[in-house]
């Protein structure tokens, strides 16, 4: 079982189940009475859905919670962007993140 993480920022479980995702697994999604959390659970062969409502800007890091696969690219930095920057609520990528793919040699 591997457990994934949003740090500062909530989310909703809306859905899981064994196997592959596909598009017919939209109608076993729970969007009536759901919790928010912060950290969820994804079970070997399975799948989870989160759904998360990104209305404040920032820059948002979801990521294992193992930190040894975190280490090896199991996480990601999602940016919910506004063109006026300010440092009250929006910070720039971290100096030391790791990039990969085309962003290696890129940084803002």
């Amino acid at each position: 079982m591997q457990s994934w993480h949003l740090d500062g920022y909530d989310f909703w479980v809306i859905g899981y189940g064994f196997g592959q995702w596909t598009d017919a697994s939209r109608k076993s999604y729970n969007l009536v009475d759901v919790l928010t959390r912060h950290t969820t659970q994804v079970y070997p062969n399975s799948w989870t859905s989160i759904l998360v409502s990104l209305d404040n800007q920032g820059m948002w890091n979801l990521r294992s919670s193992i930190w040894e696969r975190q280490y090896l690219g199991q996480q990601f930095y999602l940016r919910v962007w506004n063109a006026q920057q300010s440092l009250a609520n929006e910070y720039n990528i971290p100096n030391n993140v790791l990039l990969c793919g085309k962003t290696v040699g890129h940084h803002p």
